[in-house]
C-alpha cells in the first residue's frame, strides 16, 4: 500500500451531512477528506480545478468525461452517492484507468415511497389543499379514489417494481413498458420475487401504455435513446384526466411539451421531481405553470437511503486501500487495463 494519503473530494451534499462517522472513519486511515467549495453537480471546470491532486471523488451529479480524467491524472476512483451514472463516460473513465462505483440499491424504497406519495397528492389533491390553507381559504377539491385505476410505469428496474408493490396495496392496475426486462424475464433470468411481481402486470408498448394509464409514473435510465421519450407525441396520447410523475431523470421528458400539454388540457396535471437544469432557475416558466407539483429533487433523500449511500461509498475507498476489488464496480472491464491507475494501492 502506498504511504501517500488518499486525498478525497466530496462533491456529493448527502455524504456531507450523512456520512459523518464514516467520514471519520476513512480519517482514522490516514485519508484526507475535503468537501467541495460547493455541492454538486459541479461545472466541468469548477471539478477539475478542485479536484486536482484527488484519489477519489464521493461524486454528485458531476461531468465525469475525457476531459475530466485527462486533466486529473491521480484520479482513481469516482464512488457516485447515488444509482445514477448517465454524467459519467464509463468508456472514458475505462480508457484512463478509473474505477467507477454507484449504489444500487442505495435509494429504492426512499424513491418508490416518494413516488406514491406523489401519486396520491396529485389523485386527491393534497398539495392544493395545503396551499388553500397556507392562504386563509377554505373550499372543497374533489378527486379520484385509486382502486380500479391504471399506473403505468416506465421502466420496471428496481424502484419500478418498488412502486408496483407498493400501488398493487392501493388496488391499482399495474401496466409496464420495459422491453429488455420483459425480455429478460420472458428468458428466464429471474425468478422468486421479481418473476411473481412481474405475472402480476400487463407488459404493453409504451403508446399502449400512456392511453390506458391513469396514472405514468417515469423509472426509466437516462439515455440517448430515452432523452425527451416524453414528447409533444407522448402526452397527446395520454387521456385528458390522466397525469405524469417523474422521479428518475429530468431529461427523460421535454419540458416544452409538458407545459403545452397542461395548459391546454391534455393531460390533468403532473408531478415533477427532476429537471433537465438543477437547481430549478427560480424564474422558469415550470414553476408558475399550473397543475403542476414540483418539489426540488428530494425523492432520495430519506435518512435511511442517506446512510445506505454513505456506506456505500465509503466501502469502495477502504476496498482499494485494503487490496480489495470494489463492489458495485460499474466498469468491470477497467480491471483488465493497462493503464489502471489504483496499482499503487495494491488492487
Amino acid at each position: 500500500m502506498s504511504s501517500t494519503p488518499m486525498r478525497i473530494l466530496v462533491t456529493a451534499q448527502a455524504f456531507a451531512v450523512s456520512g459523518t462517522e464514516y467520514r471519520e472513519r476513512l480519517g482514522k486511515l490516514g485519508c484526507q477528506v475535503i468537501d467541495a467549495k460547493t455541492w454538486g453537480p459541479l461545472s466541468l471546470d469548477s471539478l477539475i480545478e478542485q479536484a486536482q491532486g484527488c484519489d477519489a471523488i464521493i461524486a454528485a451529479i458531476d461531468p465525469y468525461c475525457q476531459e475530466a480524467f485527462k486533466a486529473l491524472p491521480r484520479l482513481k476512483l469516482v464512488a457516485r452517492c447515488g444509482i445514477g451514472i448517465d454524467s459519467v463516460d464509463l468508456v472514458s473513465a475505462t480508457e484512463h484507468g478509473v474505477l467507477i462505483t454507484n449504489v444500487p440499491d442505495a435509494m429504492t424504497d426512499a424513491v418508490a415511497d416518494y413516488c406514491m406519495g406523489l401519486l396520491l397528492s396529485l389523485a386527491r389533491h393534497i398539495h392544493v389543499g395545503y396551499s388553500c390553507m397556507q392562504q386563509g381559504g377554505w373550499a372543497e377539491f374533489p378527486g379520484v379514489e385509486l382502486r380500479g385505476k391504471t399506473l403505468g410505469l416506465v421502466g420496471f428496474g428496481r424502484i419500478g417494481q418498488a412502486v408496483a408493490a407498493r400501488a398493487f396495496g392501493f388496488g391499482l392496475s399495474i401496466a409496464v413498458y420495459d422491453p429488455w426486462m420483459q425480455a429478460s424475464i420472458s428468458a428466464g433470468k429471474h425468478d422468486g420475487q421479481i418473476a411473481a411481481l412481474a405475472s402480476r402486470v400487463r407488459w404493453l408498448e409504451l403508446s399502449d401504455l400512456l392511453e390506458q394509464s391513469d396514472f405514468v409514473s417515469i423509472h426509466a435510465p437516462n439515455t440517448r435513446e430515452t432523452r425527451h421519450m416524453i414528447n409533444r407525441q407522448a402526452f397527446a396520447k395520454m387521456g385528458k384526466g390522466a397525469y405524469l410523475i417523474n422521479t428518475a431523470r429530468g431529461a427523460l421528458v421535454d419540458p416544452e411539451a409538458l407545459m403545452q400539454a397542461v395548459r391546454l388540457g391534455q393531460i390533468a396535471g403532473a408531478a415533477m421531481d427532476v429537471y433537465e437544469q438543477e437547481p430549478l432557475p427560480s424564474d422558469h416558466p415550470l414553476r408558475s405553470t399550473p397543475n403542476l407539483l414540483l418539489t426540488p429533487h428530494n425523492a432520495f433523500n430519506s435518512q435511511e437511503a442517506a446512510l445506505r449511500m454513505s456506506i456505500g461509498c465509503y466501502e469502495p475507498i477502504v476496498d482499494i486501500l485494503e487490496g480489495r476489488t470494489p463492489k458495485s464496480l460499474c466498469n468491470p472491464d477497467v480491471l483488465e487495463s493497462t493503464c489502471l491507475r489504483v496499482k499503487q494501492w495494491a488492487l
